[in-house]
């Protein structure tokens, strides 16, 4: 594609070279660059715990000498004649816009439908892919993988880089999807992940403390969320958790036609007579559509929540109310998502990402709703993040569980005796005989399921699908899911 006209799409640059080169690829990867590329300097950051690039610029001259024929850039600097030069006020916008402009926009030929919120976004998705595919071929983009017609394909980011975004939209225009159901997560939105992007429907989950280490005050990390909720266009939809103390800013901020969702507020979307156990959860699904009774196999309020949030975002589909009750009943299965862990035990193992102080409430609350004899707790928090949300987990872990042991996340590069001592600081009791600390995680799982009884629930939270555990000099493969399940292998085969 010629340069000039990924360069039309673009209101603000200063270009220095000629524009009648032909582009054969556009990357923010210094190490992607082939001949005939353009390069995009910009600083790389990812939402999988670690920092690939801080800044693209000093990376510029090694695009170049890899093959780069055009180099975008937010901060002037000089680059051989050769080479075209494009100077931009925010060289991640351009990234999204040009990215879009090269892969000739595939998402324009589905619909594309957004969920954002603080808690709940990859479960949700997941609901809406599943009521969706009861009659639609179905894209889905998020924190675990992205599929495509259920297929599924490793990814990195919960809202990749736009370039990767628009080549996962050219598979699934290939492969003939109606819909696509992404992530839209607060750092894809500051970073312009999702510019451009025209969607026909979005949701908003819930607001609660999260990723301050990034925004910093809980307003800027709102207004992420608002910006691109107020983005949909007035003949588009979105659905509103109105339970949620925030719904108001983003009822105010949306502009398209807005559907509400919740259980203890009048909604449009509801669940009534309501019963939450082990096996799953019954209710009467009542909507502006009609109402209908489901038995779904997710569990706890906080996924009756995700439900109902991805019911709301699609009633204005085709899909009929027995299309919906097919797709809730489904077994939607999420990877670290409130996930058990079975060999026949007598006792319940879940595995779960909760790794807020809201979602350690929801979680354990979710918990206590199977009515185990004990709850018994394995968490940690991670280092180099909101440090101020520590000792909230624990005073939650502290009084919603009967024992617990506080252990390893991710430590990156701060000490974890620091982060241990920060979530001792929340609880009640510090010197009490319900809890200790251990360090290895591993040890952390096993010290639990060992002394699990008959009729107990081992909640192992924090990292729920990560497959990595991440130290300040290296990174190991680490996933709770496979720990436990290995550890309850080797006891059960030892029992005989």
């Amino acid at each position: 594609m010629k340069l000039s006209r990924l360069l039309s799409v673009l209101s603000e640059k200063t270009i220095t070279g000629a524009q009648d080169l032909e582009i054969l690829g556009v990357v923010y990867d210094p190490l992607r660059v082939q001949h005939g590329f353009l390069y995009a300097a910009i600083n790389i950051y990812t939402q999988l715990d670690k920092i690939e690039l801080p800044d693209g610029h000093p990376f510029v001259n090694d695009a170049i000498k890899a093959g780069a024929v055009a180099v975008i850039l937010q901060q002037d600097m000089p680059v051989p004649p050769e080479v075209v030069k494009i100077v931009v006020p925010d060289s991640r916008l351009a990234l999204a816009l040009i990215a879009a402009e090269f892969y000739n926009h595939p998402a324009r030929v589905f619909k594309l439908i957004g969920i954002t919120g603080t808690n709940g976004k990859t479960t949700t998705t997941h609901v809406i892919e599943s009521l969706l595919m009861t009659r639609f071929r179905v894209g889905l983009i998020g924190t675990l993988y992205y599929k495509i017609n259920g297929r599924i394909c490793q990814s990195k980011d919960t809202t990749p880089e736009p370039p990767d975004l628009e080549d996962i939209f050219t598979h699934m225009k290939d492969e003939k999807c109606d819909y696509c159901a992404m992530e839209v997560s607060s750092h894809g939105v500051d970073f312009h992940r999702v510019a451009g992007l025209d969607y026909d429907a979005g949701v908003w989950t819930n607001l609660t403390q999260d990723h301050l280490d990034w925004h910093k005050t809980m307003e800027n990390y709102r207004n992420a969320k608002l910006r691109w909720f107020a983005s949909l266009k007035t003949d588009k939809y979105v659905a509103v958790n109105i339970d949620d103390p925030s719904a108001h800013y983003f009822l105010d901020a949306a502009r398209a036609h807005k559907v509400t969702f919740g259980l203890h507020n009048k909604a449009d979307v509801t669940a009534k007579n309501y019963v939450l156990s082990g096996a799953g959860t019954e209710f009467t699904l009542v909507t502006p559509r009609g109402s209908i009774n489901i038995r779904a196999l997710l569990r706890g309020e906080f996924n009756l929540y995700n439900m109902l949030a991805a019911v709301a975002t699609i009633i204005h589909t085709p899909l009929t109310l027995e299309d919906i009750k097919a797709g809730l009943e489904k077994n939607i299965i999420v990877a670290g998502r409130f996930q058990p862990v079975e060999r026949g035990q007598k006792f319940s193992v879940i595995i779960d990402y909760a790794h807020t102080p809201d979602g350690m409430v929801k979680v354990l609350a979710a918990a206590r709703a199977m009515k185990p004899a004990r709850i018994i707790t394995v968490f940690g928090c991670g280092g180099d993040r909101d440090r101020t949300k520590r000792p909230q987990m624990a005073a939650t872990v502290e009084e919603q569980s009967d024992y617990f042991i506080i252990t390893e996340d991710n430590p990156r590069t701060e000490d974890t005796k620091q982060i241990m001592n920060d979530i001792v600081e929340g609880l009640k009791n510090k010197k009490g005989g319900n809890y200790e600390i251990i360090y290895s995680r591993h040890d952390a799982i096993k010290h639990a399921i060992e002394m699990a009884k008959p009729g107990d629930l081992v909640l192992v939270a924090g990292k729920g699908h990560e497959s990595t555990q991440t130290f300040k000099e290296h990174t190991i493969h680490f996933n709770d899911y496979e720990v436990a399940d290995e550890i309850l292998q080797k006891m059960m085969k030892d029992q005989g």
